[in-house]
């Protein structure tokens, strides 16, 4: 069995790191190449990303997707257009004014925006 100033000795030998003379410039070389890494990930990353995003939409065009989201978008419009029309009163609204897919689209857009936008607030008061 180990005395016990034995075992306090190494306890205060061990318990402190001895100083080096250039501790603050091998620090200072370690936080330099951290940070020239960051930058280079943070590179490799965006261009990755930027060329997946290519390939991604480059493949969505192909596929027909855009088209038939259209066919969608003004089916949409004429059942809504028919269905303000049966539930409006006759001479409500200006004549001709047609709700279209871009209209649709675009509040769409908006309540997509504003709801990001709650969010962001939200997350900042929190």
């Amino acid at each position: 069995m180990a005395e016990a100033s034995f075992e306090m000795a190494l306890d205060r030998m061990f318990a402190e790191t001895p100083a080096f003379a250039d501790a603050e410039l091998f620090a200072l070389r370690c936080e330099e190449r951290m940070d020239r890494g960051w930058t280079t990930r943070r590179l490799l990353i965006g261009s990755l990303g930027a060329v997946g995003g290519l390939i991604g939409g480059g493949q969505l065009l192909g596929s027909g997707l855009w088209g038939r989201i259209n066919v969608l978008s003004q089916e949409s419009g004429h059942a809504l257009n028919r269905g303000l029309e049966s539930v409006l009163p006759q001479g409500f609204a200006p004549g001709g004014l047609a709700i279209s897919a871009e209209a649709i689209w675009m509040s769409a857009a908006l309540a997509v925006v504003a709801v990001g936008l709650a969010l962001t607030r939200l997350v900042r008061e929190i």
